[in-house]
């Protein structure tokens, strides 16, 4: 995997994280979801909605429990769509 692709799924995820997040923030790789983006439970299932249709991947529900920051995040769907 590139970083050329990672940075492609970076983009995109900001896009959808500046949609749902409460709190304008700037949003950067060692961005923290919960603590700095103010998402609770609904806002991560809604915006996982979002984020499975844009990279057309279903995300396994047992690896939000991995997540703490939007690079996590981002390795994670770059993982999925690369064995997709």
């Amino acid at each position: 995997m590139t970083s050329t692709q990672y940075d492609v799924i970076f983009q995109q995820v900001v896009v959808l994280l500046k949609k749902y997040a409460p709190l304008p923030v700037p949003i950067r790789d060692d961005t923290e979801l919960i603590n700095e983006l103010g998402f609770d439970s609904l806002k991560v299932m809604e915006m996982l909605n979002d984020v499975e249709d844009v990279f057309d991947i279903t995300y396994p529900l047992n690896s939000l429990s991995d997540l703490r920051t939007v690079k996590d995040f981002v390795k994670q769907i770059q993982t999925i769509v690369g064995n997709s």
